[in-house]
């Protein structure tokens, strides 16, 4: 009974051999295929994305330099036909040149389909209104109903560029304010960029 016991204690203690897997070869490399195409190349950013320079007069008088960059730029026509899909409205561009002194943004208007093409257009502004709408802030003071232009100089795959050229009045407070200035503003990484 005694040697019974103690070869089921040996049984169980042994139990089943195991698997070494150190002991298997890897699995082989899968090769690709021909005519595969290679993964696309990760796009290399540039270090400068570009600048917004403004100058107010009048009522107001402030010099402003601010760097462009993803808060400074929202362009539809950046993004992959995919990104596109998800967004709220037309195609276009938002431009924000956004410091301490100036606070100056350019939107879509959100009239016609078209009325912020992939090319350079002026702009022109009446009341803060046309194809597109400006926005212009001080501190806690804004410029009410501008008029003047927003003239696109330049828009492509690498960058958007172009001058303001705007007055109005100063509110709260009164008294006239012009606003001037350009910016170039290079895109950011996005998967419709191109550097060359």
């Amino acid at each position: 009974m005694r040697t019974l016991l103690a070869s089921i204690l040996l049984l169980v203690a042994c139990g089943p051999e195991k698997e070494d897997y150190k002991k298997q070869a890897p699995p082989p490399e899968v090769e690709r295929p021909k005519d595969m195409p290679a993964p696309p190349k990760q796009i290399e950013v540039p270090k400068d994305l570009g600048k917004c320079n403004l100058t107010a007069s009048g009522a107001v008088t402030a010099e402003q330099e601010t760097p462009g960059g993803r808060p400074a730029t929202n362009v539809s026509y950046w993004l992959t036909e995919e990104e596109r899909k998800n967004m709220m409205g037309v195609d276009g561009f938002v431009v924000t040149c956004q410091g301490e002194k100036i606070r100056f943004q350019i939107v879509p208007g959100g009239g016609k389909v078209d009325a912020m093409p992939f090319a350079p257009k002026k702009y022109e502004i009446k009341k803060g209104k046309g194809d597109a709408v400006v926005s212009v802030g001080f501190g806690k003071a804004a410029l009410a109903d501008a008029n003047g232009s927003i003239d696109i100089t330049a828009f492509d795959a690498r960058h958007i560029a172009g001058t303001v050229d705007l007055t109005g009045k100063l509110t709260p407070g009164g008294g006239a304010v012009t606003l001037k200035g350009s910016f170039d503003l290079i895109c950011p990484g996005f998967k419709g960029c191109k550097y060359e």
